[in-house]
């Protein structure tokens, strides 16, 4: 029998997805775990104090075996201990800090490796889960968040216990488990039927999330629903969704879609690789919204200026930053939209003006109030998965769309379209979930 609340047999065999996770990580030496950002930790591999590349790799390969083969955290240690003691990584003693000075401080222990073994496992569990259920979403669209209930539980994540949303709700941004060290939640799956057949509460987040300020502490976002006494954020560092934040996740996040033969930019540049959204989908004619040719300006929004382009990357990344509304100072921005509120990240940024050819800084003006007032907001199947995406038009510019994507990770791509409107109708495919009427 397997020990009482081992988290490996608790949670099952792993799935393929939870070894690929783990085994695509890098590794780095840090100080403490806050030197990492939490995003950084679903990429890099650490252990605070740990600051030889050996000791890394061994409590490492450790871990990793233990996802692959299913070993207990007993069975895990067992093979661990002896080797962390034979290198002189064990127990309490003096060690330099960053700064050249000496303090005394906990190596390895018994009760240090029970938290690497459940941090690293429950990570990569969850991560794989997010994945299948993510793939799995048009058969089981509800998620539930399910903590354990005993009296080790943190409140906060009590209060969420049973509490079900849909799966594409922005709420898994910040609730997605694990939320802190030693979290155990966890996150289960329904289907529109089970949902119906129990009477089910389905929960809308959009009124609910809220950004939070800590001492100390880049902000996060936090979420109070109605019944909860007090609003639930994560714990210092814990506040990412795993699986979203993997390196590997949305791999089409950065690729154009395909319209019309080719993805186009601006002034309809070629950009070479893009994302397809599924045939067959219902269309604008479906929903019987009018042509765009046919959009007059009371339903078009004042075009804001555009803007100089950044001479380098350097230089864009400022103008993107400024237009949006975040930086050093403001690492994130809240957008509320029609439908969901939208993070903005400071970090997210840079990537995006890389290709200094597209110049894409030059229409960061366009896009907030296409995501506050968009024309419409379709929810669209592609080959990989949904993406949300916001059409915005314009007075002063009739022959320009403007569409904001949000990526299954919560990053945005925007793509400035110029062609003939019959054209830019292709973009209209999907779910429409909000209409400008």
């Amino acid at each position: 029998m397997p020990p009482a609340g081992d988290l490996a047999y608790a949670l099952g065999l792993p799935p393929a997805e939870a070894i690929r996770f783990f085994q695509s990580k890098g590794h780095a030496l840090t100080w403490d775990w806050r030197e990492m950002a939490g995003e950084d930790h679903a990429k890099t591999f650490t252990v605070a104090k740990a600051l030889r590349v050996d000791i890394l790799k061994d409590i490492q390969q450790a871990v990793g075996k233990m996802i692959a083969e299913g070993q207990t955290e007993r069975m895990a240690a067992k093979d661990l201990i002896p080797l962390l003691q034979a290198k002189g990584w064990w127990g309490k003693q003096l060690a330099a800090d960053p700064r050249g000075d000496l303090q005394l401080v906990q190596l390895g222990s018994p009760r240090r490796l029970e938290t690497i073994f459940r941090t690293n496992l429950q990570t990569a569990y969850m991560t794989g889960r997010y994945r299948q259920m993510t793939e799995n979403a048009a058969a089981r669209p509800y998620w539930m968040y399910v903590a354990v209930m005993d009296k080790r539980t943190r409140p906060a994540h009590a209060a969420l216990h049973g509490r079900v949303f849909r799966w594409d709700d922005p709420v898994w941004r910040v609730i997605y488990p694990p939320n802190g060290f030693r979290c155990r939640c966890r996150v289960r799956a329904l289907s529109e039927s089970y949902v119906k057949r129990h009477g089910i509460v389905v929960h809308d987040s959009r009124d609910f999330v809220y950004p939070v300020e800590r001492a100390d502490e880049p902000p996060t976002l936090g979420v109070k629903l109605p019944g909860m006494d007090r609003g639930f954020a994560p714990d210092p560092g814990w506040d990412y969704n795993p699986g979203q934040a993997w390196a590997r996740w949305d791999r089409g996040g950065l690729l154009e879609d395909c319209v019309g033969g080719g993805a186009t930019f601006a002034e309809g540049g070629k950009t070479g690789r893009c994302i397809k959204a599924l045939s067959g989908q219902k269309t604008w004619r479906d929903y019987n919204r009018p042509d765009l040719r046919r959009v007059g300006d009371e339903m078009r929004l004042p075009a804001p200026p555009i803007l100089q382009a950044g001479k380098t990357a350097a230089e864009a990344l400022m103008v993107l930053q400024t237009a949006l509304g975040v930086g050093e100072d403001r690492p994130m921005r809240v957008i509320q939209t029609p439908v969901d509120p939208v993070a903005i990240r400071a970090e997210w940024l840079a990537h995006l003006v890389e290709k200094r050819d597209q110049a894409r800084e030059r229409f960061a003006n366009f896009i907030t109030p296409t995501l506050e007032k968009p024309f419409e907001v379709w929810l669209t199947a592609y080959d990989d998965g949904w993406r949300k995406r916001y059409l915005g038009l314009f007075k002063e510019q009739r022959d320009l769309l403007m569409v904001v994507r949000e990526n299954q990770d919560g990053s945005l791509l925007w793509n400035v379209i110029r062609m003939r409107d019959e054209e830019l109708n292709k973009q209209r495919a999907g779910s429409l979930i909000w209409k400008k009427e």
